[in-house]
């Protein structure tokens, strides 16, 4: 009888433990999952600013307000922080206010340093600019986040399915030890 009741905790205890790691392989490949997502948003919010600044000719601090209200949730901080940043004129200037919305929220998104360096330099000849060249600043954001999302295709190719994988052998393996 108690063997047969310690052999039933061991069981659960076992269960309980591969569910676990497998659920932390599986939160570590979402990552990868929402960082691609994350840049093909900022991609398209991109799009919609350069809309909204070269041909609806808005002042930046609307045309960020607009971006941020039609934004992914992760990424529309950015632009929503750089309008109440804009609009309370306590006098920063254009890159300082992109640049501390991006310092605020980038721990809330999936994206790397290199993607914050890209949204920094862009940052650098926000509004500064004539028109054509916000134009080319812009088709400069646009090769850049290209770029990153190939890199961030392939490494969620490569690293997706190892990190689930890896979550579940690790508990097979723990339980092993164990038992």
């Amino acid at each position: 009888m108690i063997g047969g009741i310690i052999l039933f905790v061991k069981t659960i205890f076992s269960i309980i433990i591969i569910v676990a790691t497998a659920a932390i392989g599986y939160i570590f490949s979402y990552g990868y999952v929402q960082r691609l997502q994350q840049l093909k948003n900022l991609y398209l919010s991109f799009q919609l600013l350069e809309t909204e600044i070269i041909y609806s000719s808005n002042p930046l601090p609307i045309a960020m307000e607009r971006v941020g209200k039609k934004s992914n949730k992760y990424i529309c901080n950015i632009f929503n922080d750089t309008y109440k940043i804009l609009n309370s004129k306590i006098g920063y200037s254009i890159e300082e206010a992109w640049n501390k919305a991006i310092n605020d929220n980038l721990m809330k998104t999936s994206l790397n340093n290199e993607d914050k360096e890209i949204l920094i330099d862009f940052g650098k000849n926000l509004g500064f600019t004539d028109k054509e060249n916000q134009i080319k600043n812009f088709q400069l954001v646009y090769l850049q986040l290209q770029k990153q999302q190939k890199i961030a295709e392939q490494l969620k190719m490569k690293n997706e399915k190892m990190c689930k994988s890896l979550g579940v052998l690790i508990g097979i393996a723990i339980v092993i030890v164990l038992i």
